[in-house]
């Protein structure tokens, strides 16, 4: 069973592919849009918010692993109001996963939430990172966004299948 549902974030929880080059200050236009300074934007997905909702009600810990700056990472999910849906949140400059969810999940045990590796789903849009997390961190369920899950609800049907 699953309980523990770790996320990155650019072209996975939103459209833009690299958040770090955003500039503050950034505008918020109907909650899932944000514009940065030079006008940039990008647009949460559609189900992302009613995912997130299903799985904090469903008592799945969330968590973000995500290859960007984590002042960036930080005021972004606060602009778009996302921040609270995760327990733990890994921003990193570097494109390592494996670290991240290995971070991750120490953090977890530090608060007292220890898990398998099998209890545990990471989505993202490069299965590229797949391979080491399997590598290093056992039999992590991974879900390549737009390819095994073409919509955030879907994430809840792989999650009852596990």
């Amino acid at each position: 069973m699953i309980k523990l549902v770790i996320f990155d974030a650019d072209k996975t929880l939103w459209d833009h592919y690299n958040i770090s080059e955003f500039e503050e200050p950034f505008s918020v236009i109907d909650g899932n849009v944000l514009r940065d300074s030079k006008g940039r934007t990008l647009k949460v997905f559609p189900n992302v918010r009613r995912t997130l909702d299903e799985l904090k009600k469903k008592d799945v810990k969330l968590a973000m692993a995500t290859w960007n700056f984590p002042h960036k990472t930080e005021k972004v999910l606060r602009a778009l109001d996302l921040d609270h849906y995760f327990d733990v949140i890994v921003s990193r400059d570097f494109p390592f996963k494996f670290i991240m969810i290995s971070e991750i999940m120490r953090k977890l045990r530090e608060s007292g939430t220890s898990l398998k590796s099998e209890e545990v789903m990471f989505v993202d849009d490069r299965r590229a990172h797949f391979g080491n997390v399997w590598l290093y961190l056992g039999k992590i369920k991974c879900l390549e966004m737009w390819k095994d899950v073409n919509d955030h609800l879907e994430i809840l049907s792989k999650l009852e299948r596990s």
